[in-house]
Protein backbone atom coordinates (compact mmCIF):
# COMPACT_ATOMS: atom_id res chain seq x y z
CA UNK A 1 0.00 0.00 0.00
CA UNK A 2 1.15 3.60 -0.58
CA UNK A 3 1.49 6.11 2.21
CA UNK A 4 -1.87 7.26 3.57
CA UNK A 5 -2.95 10.36 1.69
CA UNK A 6 -4.32 13.56 3.11
CA UNK A 7 -7.93 12.40 3.01
CA UNK A 8 -7.85 8.90 4.48
CA UNK A 9 -9.42 10.13 7.72
CA UNK A 10 -12.42 11.52 5.81
CA UNK A 11 -13.28 8.31 3.95
CA UNK A 12 -16.62 6.80 4.98
CA UNK A 13 -18.91 4.03 3.77
CA UNK A 14 -21.78 6.54 3.89
CA UNK A 15 -21.68 10.29 3.48
CA UNK A 16 -23.68 13.28 4.58
CA UNK A 17 -23.78 16.55 2.63
CA UNK A 18 -21.73 18.13 5.42
CA UNK A 19 -18.94 15.57 5.14
CA UNK A 20 -18.83 15.83 1.36
CA UNK A 21 -18.63 19.60 1.75
CA UNK A 22 -15.70 19.16 4.13
CA UNK A 23 -13.90 16.95 1.62
CA UNK A 24 -14.52 19.56 -1.06
CA UNK A 25 -13.09 22.30 1.16
CA UNK A 26 -9.98 20.24 1.95
CA UNK A 27 -9.41 19.45 -1.73
CA UNK A 28 -9.74 23.13 -2.54
CA UNK A 29 -7.22 24.05 0.17
CA UNK A 30 -4.74 21.57 -1.30
CA UNK A 31 -5.44 22.72 -4.85
CA UNK A 32 -6.07 19.10 -5.81
CA UNK A 33 -8.41 19.99 -8.68
CA UNK A 34 -6.70 23.19 -9.78
CA UNK A 35 -5.87 22.92 -13.49
CA UNK A 36 -4.45 25.99 -15.20
CA UNK A 37 -4.51 26.58 -18.94
CA UNK A 38 -1.03 27.32 -20.26
CA UNK A 39 -1.91 28.99 -23.60
CA UNK A 40 -4.87 29.26 -25.98
CA UNK A 41 -7.15 27.77 -23.31
CA UNK A 42 -5.24 24.48 -23.46
CA UNK A 43 -3.85 22.27 -20.71
CA UNK A 44 -0.58 20.43 -20.30
CA UNK A 45 -0.88 16.74 -19.51
CA UNK A 46 0.82 17.42 -16.17
CA UNK A 47 0.89 20.93 -14.80
CA UNK A 48 4.07 20.56 -12.75
CA UNK A 49 6.43 19.82 -15.64
CA UNK A 50 8.99 22.41 -16.73
CA UNK A 51 8.83 23.72 -20.32
CA UNK A 52 11.88 21.62 -21.23
CA UNK A 53 10.94 18.49 -19.26
CA UNK A 54 12.22 15.24 -20.76
CA UNK A 55 8.92 13.59 -19.79
CA UNK A 56 7.07 15.45 -22.56
CA UNK A 57 4.10 15.85 -20.22
CA UNK A 58 4.32 19.64 -20.49
CA UNK A 59 2.77 19.23 -23.94
CA UNK A 60 -0.86 19.10 -25.02
CA UNK A 61 -2.73 15.91 -25.88
CA UNK A 62 -6.07 16.28 -27.67
CA UNK A 63 -7.66 13.48 -25.65
CA UNK A 64 -6.60 14.85 -22.26
CA UNK A 65 -7.91 18.30 -23.10
CA UNK A 66 -11.33 16.97 -24.10
CA UNK A 67 -11.56 15.18 -20.75
CA UNK A 68 -10.60 18.33 -18.86
CA UNK A 69 -12.98 20.50 -20.89
CA UNK A 70 -15.85 18.06 -20.43
CA UNK A 71 -15.29 17.94 -16.68
CA UNK A 72 -15.66 21.71 -16.57
CA UNK A 73 -18.79 21.52 -18.74
CA UNK A 74 -20.48 18.87 -16.63
CA UNK A 75 -19.74 20.87 -13.49
CA UNK A 76 -21.41 23.91 -15.05
CA UNK A 77 -18.17 25.84 -15.64
CA UNK A 78 -18.53 26.65 -19.32
CA UNK A 79 -15.94 29.37 -19.96
CA UNK A 80 -12.81 27.16 -19.72
CA UNK A 81 -14.55 24.34 -21.61
CA UNK A 82 -15.31 26.68 -24.51
CA UNK A 83 -11.85 28.26 -24.41
CA UNK A 84 -10.25 24.82 -24.57
CA UNK A 85 -12.38 23.75 -27.52
CA UNK A 86 -11.53 26.97 -29.34
CA UNK A 87 -7.84 26.32 -28.73
CA UNK A 88 -8.15 22.82 -30.17
CA UNK A 89 -10.00 24.21 -33.19
CA UNK A 90 -7.10 26.60 -33.84
CA UNK A 91 -4.76 23.63 -33.74
CA UNK A 92 -6.93 21.61 -36.13
CA UNK A 93 -6.90 24.55 -38.52
CA UNK A 94 -3.14 23.96 -38.84
CA UNK A 95 -3.77 20.24 -39.37
CA UNK A 96 -6.13 20.65 -42.34
CA UNK A 97 -3.41 19.72 -44.89
CA UNK A 98 -2.88 16.41 -43.07
CA UNK A 99 -6.61 15.62 -43.13
CA UNK A 100 -6.84 16.56 -46.80
CA UNK A 101 -3.73 14.60 -47.80
CA UNK A 102 -5.19 11.33 -46.48
CA UNK A 103 -8.71 12.08 -47.75
CA UNK A 104 -7.28 12.62 -51.24
CA UNK A 105 -5.03 9.54 -51.17
CA UNK A 106 -6.69 7.17 -53.67
CA UNK A 107 -4.93 3.98 -52.55
CA UNK A 108 -4.86 4.52 -48.78
CA UNK A 109 -1.09 4.24 -48.40
CA UNK A 110 -0.42 7.46 -46.49
CA UNK A 111 -2.60 6.48 -43.53
CA UNK A 112 -0.16 3.67 -42.72
CA UNK A 113 2.46 6.25 -41.71
CA UNK A 114 1.31 7.53 -38.31
CA UNK A 115 3.29 10.74 -38.66
CA UNK A 116 1.41 11.60 -41.87
CA UNK A 117 -1.88 11.52 -39.98
CA UNK A 118 -3.32 14.52 -38.10
CA UNK A 119 -1.25 15.00 -34.97
CA UNK A 120 -2.76 14.58 -31.53
CA UNK A 121 0.13 15.90 -29.41
CA UNK A 122 1.56 19.40 -29.77
CA UNK A 123 2.78 22.53 -28.01
CA UNK A 124 0.17 24.90 -26.57
CA UNK A 125 2.18 28.06 -27.11
CA UNK A 126 2.70 27.73 -30.87
CA UNK A 127 -0.14 25.31 -31.62
CA UNK A 128 2.34 23.46 -33.76
CA UNK A 129 3.66 19.94 -34.06
CA UNK A 130 6.46 18.39 -32.06
CA UNK A 131 9.47 17.18 -34.04
CA UNK A 132 9.82 13.67 -32.64
CA UNK A 133 8.24 10.56 -34.10
CA UNK A 134 4.98 9.73 -32.33
CA UNK A 135 2.08 7.26 -32.56
CA UNK A 136 -0.31 9.85 -34.01
CA UNK A 137 -2.72 7.24 -35.39
CA UNK A 138 -5.22 7.82 -32.58
CA UNK A 139 -8.76 7.82 -33.88
CA UNK A 140 -10.23 8.02 -30.39
CA UNK A 141 -8.66 11.46 -29.80
CA UNK A 142 -10.06 12.84 -33.06
CA UNK A 143 -13.43 11.21 -32.40
CA UNK A 144 -13.64 12.77 -28.94
CA UNK A 145 -12.77 16.18 -30.36
CA UNK A 146 -15.53 15.89 -32.98
CA UNK A 147 -17.94 14.70 -30.28
CA UNK A 148 -17.21 17.58 -27.93
CA UNK A 149 -17.30 20.29 -30.62
CA UNK A 150 -20.75 19.23 -31.80
CA UNK A 151 -21.95 18.57 -28.26
CA UNK A 152 -21.29 22.25 -27.59
CA UNK A 153 -22.91 23.22 -30.89
CA UNK A 154 -26.01 21.11 -30.28
CA UNK A 155 -26.43 22.48 -26.75
CA UNK A 156 -26.15 26.06 -28.02
CA UNK A 157 -23.09 26.73 -25.87
CA UNK A 158 -20.73 27.30 -28.81
CA UNK A 159 -22.21 28.15 -32.20
CA UNK A 160 -20.76 26.50 -35.28
CA UNK A 161 -19.17 29.23 -37.38
CA UNK A 162 -18.35 28.93 -41.10
CA UNK A 163 -14.66 28.88 -40.17
CA UNK A 164 -15.21 26.04 -37.70
CA UNK A 165 -17.31 24.12 -40.18
CA UNK A 166 -14.55 24.35 -42.79
CA UNK A 167 -12.38 22.39 -40.33
CA UNK A 168 -14.82 19.89 -38.84
CA UNK A 169 -16.42 18.92 -42.14
CA UNK A 170 -13.09 17.18 -42.88
CA UNK A 171 -13.47 14.80 -39.95
CA UNK A 172 -16.15 12.51 -41.41
CA UNK A 173 -14.39 12.54 -44.78
CA UNK A 174 -11.18 11.52 -43.02
CA UNK A 175 -12.90 8.78 -41.01
CA UNK A 176 -14.42 7.44 -44.22
CA UNK A 177 -11.03 7.52 -45.97
CA UNK A 178 -9.30 5.50 -43.24
CA UNK A 179 -12.33 3.19 -42.80
CA UNK A 180 -12.42 3.91 -39.09
CA UNK A 181 -14.65 0.92 -38.28
CA UNK A 182 -11.77 -1.42 -39.19
CA UNK A 183 -8.74 0.89 -39.09
CA UNK A 184 -5.75 -0.19 -37.03
CA UNK A 185 -4.77 2.67 -34.72
CA UNK A 186 -2.66 3.12 -31.59
CA UNK A 187 -5.66 4.05 -29.46
CA UNK A 188 -5.78 5.66 -26.05
CA UNK A 189 -2.49 4.14 -24.91
CA UNK A 190 -0.47 5.12 -28.00
CA UNK A 191 0.96 1.65 -28.52
CA UNK A 192 0.81 -1.14 -31.13
CA UNK A 193 -1.80 -0.66 -33.85
CA UNK A 194 -4.94 -2.80 -33.93
CA UNK A 195 -8.66 -2.22 -34.44
CA UNK A 196 -9.64 -0.84 -31.01
CA UNK A 197 -13.30 -0.64 -30.06
CA UNK A 198 -12.50 2.25 -27.72
CA UNK A 199 -11.41 4.16 -30.84
CA UNK A 200 -14.27 2.99 -33.06
CA UNK A 201 -16.73 3.99 -30.32
CA UNK A 202 -15.19 7.43 -29.85
CA UNK A 203 -15.43 8.16 -33.58
CA UNK A 204 -19.00 6.86 -33.55
CA UNK A 205 -19.87 9.24 -30.69
CA UNK A 206 -18.49 12.15 -32.71
CA UNK A 207 -20.33 11.16 -35.86
CA UNK A 208 -23.60 10.78 -33.96
CA UNK A 209 -23.29 14.29 -32.53
CA UNK A 210 -22.51 15.61 -36.01
CA UNK A 211 -25.51 13.74 -37.44
CA UNK A 212 -27.69 15.25 -34.73
CA UNK A 213 -26.46 18.67 -35.81
CA UNK A 214 -27.15 17.85 -39.46
CA UNK A 215 -30.69 16.71 -38.68
CA UNK A 216 -31.57 19.71 -36.52
CA UNK A 217 -33.72 22.18 -38.43
CA UNK A 218 -32.80 24.99 -36.06
CA UNK A 219 -29.05 24.37 -36.35
CA UNK A 220 -29.24 24.18 -40.15
CA UNK A 221 -30.29 27.82 -40.11
CA UNK A 222 -27.12 28.86 -38.31
CA UNK A 223 -25.64 31.86 -40.06
CA UNK A 224 -23.06 30.89 -42.66
CA UNK A 225 -23.45 27.13 -42.23
CA UNK A 226 -25.06 25.72 -45.32
CA UNK A 227 -27.84 23.19 -45.18
CA UNK A 228 -26.83 19.54 -45.34
CA UNK A 229 -27.83 17.76 -48.51
CA UNK A 230 -29.69 14.46 -48.46
CA UNK A 231 -26.56 12.82 -49.85
CA UNK A 232 -24.38 14.21 -47.06
CA UNK A 233 -26.82 13.12 -44.37
CA UNK A 234 -27.12 9.67 -45.94
CA UNK A 235 -23.33 9.32 -45.96
CA UNK A 236 -23.16 10.27 -42.27
CA UNK A 237 -25.85 7.72 -41.46
CA UNK A 238 -23.87 5.06 -43.30
CA UNK A 239 -20.70 5.95 -41.38
CA UNK A 240 -22.62 5.72 -38.10
CA UNK A 241 -24.05 2.34 -39.07
CA UNK A 242 -20.63 0.94 -39.93
CA UNK A 243 -19.36 1.82 -36.46
CA UNK A 244 -22.43 0.37 -34.79
CA UNK A 245 -22.08 -2.89 -36.71
CA UNK A 246 -18.48 -3.24 -35.54
CA UNK A 247 -19.35 -2.58 -31.90
CA UNK A 248 -22.38 -4.85 -31.89
CA UNK A 249 -20.26 -7.68 -33.28
CA UNK A 250 -17.26 -7.33 -30.95
CA UNK A 251 -18.10 -5.53 -27.69
CA UNK A 252 -17.61 -5.93 -24.73
CA UNK A 253 -14.07 -6.72 -25.87
CA UNK A 254 -11.48 -4.18 -26.99
CA UNK A 255 -9.65 -5.70 -29.94
CA UNK A 256 -10.45 -9.39 -30.19
CA UNK A 257 -8.52 -11.61 -30.41
CA UNK A 258 -5.41 -9.47 -29.65
CA UNK A 259 -6.87 -7.84 -26.53
CA UNK A 260 -10.09 -8.63 -24.76
CA UNK A 261 -10.34 -6.43 -21.65
CA UNK A 262 -9.21 -2.80 -21.63
CA UNK A 263 -10.15 0.03 -19.28
CA UNK A 264 -10.33 2.46 -22.23
CA UNK A 265 -13.74 0.93 -22.98
CA UNK A 266 -15.06 2.72 -19.89
CA UNK A 267 -14.87 5.97 -21.85
CA UNK A 268 -17.59 4.66 -24.18
CA UNK A 269 -19.90 4.71 -21.16
CA UNK A 270 -18.57 7.95 -19.69
CA UNK A 271 -18.15 10.55 -20.99
CA UNK A 272 -19.16 9.49 -24.52
CA UNK A 273 -22.42 7.65 -23.68
CA UNK A 274 -22.08 5.72 -26.92
CA UNK A 275 -22.73 2.35 -25.22
CA UNK A 276 -26.30 2.77 -24.05
CA UNK A 277 -27.41 -0.83 -23.51
CA UNK A 278 -27.52 -1.66 -19.79
CA UNK A 279 -26.40 -5.29 -20.24
CA UNK A 280 -23.52 -4.26 -22.52
CA UNK A 281 -22.45 -1.57 -20.06
CA UNK A 282 -22.53 -4.19 -17.31
CA UNK A 283 -20.38 -6.55 -19.36
CA UNK A 284 -17.69 -3.87 -19.84
CA UNK A 285 -17.88 -2.74 -16.22
CA UNK A 286 -17.75 -6.27 -14.83
CA UNK A 287 -14.84 -7.34 -17.01
CA UNK A 288 -12.78 -4.31 -15.98
CA UNK A 289 -13.51 -4.93 -12.30
CA UNK A 290 -12.89 -8.67 -12.53
CA UNK A 291 -9.65 -8.54 -14.52
CA UNK A 292 -8.04 -5.13 -14.02
CA UNK A 293 -8.94 -3.83 -10.57
CA UNK A 294 -5.92 -3.71 -8.28
CA UNK A 295 -5.21 -2.98 -4.66
CA UNK A 296 -4.68 0.73 -5.28
CA UNK A 297 -5.88 1.57 -8.78
CA UNK A 298 -6.93 -0.07 -12.02
CA UNK A 299 -4.69 -1.42 -14.77
CA UNK A 300 -5.08 -0.21 -18.34
CA UNK A 301 -4.95 -3.81 -19.56
CA UNK A 302 -3.37 -7.11 -18.50
CA UNK A 303 0.38 -7.36 -19.14
CA UNK A 304 0.79 -3.59 -19.56
CA UNK A 305 4.51 -2.90 -19.21
CA UNK A 306 4.35 0.90 -19.00
CA UNK A 307 5.68 1.77 -15.54
CA UNK A 308 6.02 -1.86 -14.57
CA UNK A 309 8.01 -2.71 -11.46
CA UNK A 310 11.10 -0.51 -10.91
CA UNK A 311 10.46 1.18 -14.25
CA UNK A 312 12.73 4.10 -13.45
CA UNK A 313 15.66 1.71 -13.04
CA UNK A 314 15.27 0.21 -16.51
CA UNK A 315 14.62 3.43 -18.42
CA UNK A 316 16.22 6.87 -18.16
CA UNK A 317 13.86 9.83 -17.61
CA UNK A 318 13.96 10.77 -21.28
CA UNK A 319 13.10 7.22 -22.33
CA UNK A 320 10.13 6.53 -20.07
CA UNK A 321 7.51 8.33 -22.16
CA UNK A 322 8.96 7.89 -25.63
CA UNK A 323 7.14 6.24 -28.52
CA UNK A 324 7.21 2.47 -27.96
CA UNK A 325 4.52 1.72 -30.54
CA UNK A 326 6.83 -0.19 -32.88
CA UNK A 327 9.09 -1.81 -30.27
CA UNK A 328 6.66 -2.72 -27.51
CA UNK A 329 8.12 -6.21 -27.16
CA UNK A 330 11.31 -4.70 -25.71
CA UNK A 331 9.46 -2.84 -22.95
CA UNK A 332 7.22 -5.86 -22.34
CA UNK A 333 10.27 -8.02 -21.63
CA UNK A 334 10.81 -6.13 -18.34
CA UNK A 335 7.36 -6.88 -16.91
CA UNK A 336 7.14 -9.42 -14.11
CA UNK A 337 3.79 -11.20 -13.51
CA UNK A 338 1.16 -9.04 -11.79
CA UNK A 339 3.42 -6.00 -11.66
CA UNK A 340 1.49 -3.68 -13.97
CA UNK A 341 1.04 -0.04 -12.98
CA UNK A 342 -2.27 0.83 -11.34
CA UNK A 343 -3.82 3.97 -12.79
CA UNK A 344 -5.78 6.68 -10.99
CA UNK A 345 -8.18 7.82 -13.72
CA UNK A 346 -10.45 4.79 -13.77
CA UNK A 347 -11.71 4.76 -10.17
CA UNK A 348 -13.27 8.25 -10.49
CA UNK A 349 -14.70 7.28 -13.90
CA UNK A 350 -16.33 4.21 -12.36
CA UNK A 351 -17.67 6.37 -9.53
CA UNK A 352 -19.17 8.77 -12.08
CA UNK A 353 -20.76 5.93 -14.07
CA UNK A 354 -22.36 4.35 -11.02
CA UNK A 355 -23.36 7.78 -9.70
CA UNK A 356 -25.13 8.63 -12.94
CA UNK A 357 -26.98 5.33 -12.71
CA UNK A 358 -28.09 6.09 -9.18
CA UNK A 359 -29.24 9.60 -10.08
CA UNK A 360 -31.40 8.16 -12.86
CA UNK A 361 -32.77 5.47 -10.55
CA UNK A 362 -32.61 6.39 -6.83
CA UNK A 363 -33.82 2.90 -5.96
CA UNK A 364 -30.56 1.47 -7.30
CA UNK A 365 -28.74 1.18 -4.00
CA UNK A 366 -26.15 -1.19 -5.45
CA UNK A 367 -24.97 1.53 -7.83
CA UNK A 368 -24.91 4.07 -5.00
CA UNK A 369 -22.69 1.77 -2.93
CA UNK A 370 -20.34 1.27 -5.87
CA UNK A 371 -20.27 5.00 -6.53
CA UNK A 372 -19.05 5.57 -2.96
CA UNK A 373 -16.64 2.63 -3.12
CA UNK A 374 -14.83 3.92 -6.20
CA UNK A 375 -14.92 7.52 -5.00
CA UNK A 376 -13.24 6.37 -1.78
CA UNK A 377 -10.56 4.54 -3.72
CA UNK A 378 -9.95 7.66 -5.80
CA UNK A 379 -9.76 9.81 -2.69
CA UNK A 380 -7.24 7.39 -1.22
CA UNK A 381 -5.03 7.76 -4.29
CA UNK A 382 -4.45 11.47 -3.71
CA UNK A 383 -0.94 12.01 -2.37
CA UNK A 384 -0.02 13.50 0.99
CA UNK A 385 0.67 16.76 -0.85
CA UNK A 386 -2.86 16.69 -2.21
CA UNK A 387 -1.97 15.77 -5.81
CA UNK A 388 -3.89 13.48 -8.19
CA UNK A 389 -1.32 11.13 -9.77
CA UNK A 390 -1.19 9.46 -13.15
CA UNK A 391 -0.51 6.06 -11.61
CA UNK A 392 1.13 4.05 -8.85
CA UNK A 393 3.93 1.63 -9.73
CA UNK A 394 6.00 -0.83 -7.73
CA UNK A 395 9.34 0.62 -6.67
CA UNK A 396 11.44 -1.75 -4.58
CA UNK A 397 8.30 -3.66 -3.68
CA UNK A 398 6.23 -0.65 -2.63
CA UNK A 399 3.65 1.30 -4.62
CA UNK A 400 4.61 4.93 -5.25
CA UNK A 401 3.15 7.64 -7.49
CA UNK A 402 5.15 8.35 -10.62
CA UNK A 403 6.49 11.80 -11.47
CA UNK A 404 3.58 12.75 -13.76
CA UNK A 405 1.75 14.18 -10.76
CA UNK A 406 -0.63 15.91 -10.78
CA UNK A 407 -2.08 14.58 -14.02
CA UNK A 408 -4.77 16.75 -15.57
CA UNK A 409 -7.17 14.04 -16.63
CA UNK A 410 -7.05 12.43 -13.17
CA UNK A 411 -7.75 15.82 -11.61
CA UNK A 412 -10.62 16.47 -14.01
CA UNK A 413 -12.32 13.15 -13.41
CA UNK A 414 -11.77 13.24 -9.64
CA UNK A 415 -13.37 16.69 -9.56
CA UNK A 416 -16.34 15.43 -11.56
CA UNK A 417 -16.66 12.33 -9.36
CA UNK A 418 -16.91 14.64 -6.33
CA UNK A 419 -19.53 16.76 -8.11
CA UNK A 420 -21.66 13.71 -8.93
CA UNK A 421 -21.25 12.38 -5.37
CA UNK A 422 -22.52 15.68 -3.95
CA UNK A 423 -25.69 15.29 -6.02
CA UNK A 424 -26.11 11.62 -5.09
CA UNK A 425 -25.68 12.21 -1.36
CA UNK A 426 -28.26 14.99 -1.40
CA UNK A 427 -30.69 12.71 -3.21
CA UNK A 428 -30.01 9.83 -0.81
CA UNK A 429 -30.56 12.05 2.24
CA UNK A 430 -33.74 13.50 0.74
CA UNK A 431 -35.06 9.98 0.12
CA UNK A 432 -34.62 9.14 3.81
CA UNK A 433 -36.59 12.14 5.09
Amino acid sequence: MPEAGSFAHLIRENYTPELVSKISEQLALKGSHKIRAIAHGLYAASGNQSPDSVTGYQNVWVRDNIMVANSFRERGILAPAIACMNGLTKFFEKQKPRFREIIDDPVGVLKEDANRRPHIRFTAQSLWELPEKWAHAQNDALGQALWFRFLLANSGDLAMTPEDWAIYRLFPEYFEAIEYWQDKDSGAWEEGRKTNNSSVGAVLAGLEELLKFAQSAEEKKAEGVRKFSIEETTKLEKLVKQGRVRLEATLPFEAPPERMVDSALLFLIHPLHVVRSGPLQDAILNLVQARLKGEIGIKRYANDSYFCQDFDEWFAPGQMSTDFSDRLEFRDAFLQPNCEAQWCIFDPVLSIIYGERYLLNPGDQASYRKQIHYFNRSLGQITAAGHCPELYFLKQGRYVANAHTPLAWTQANQALALHVLERSVKKAVAAQT
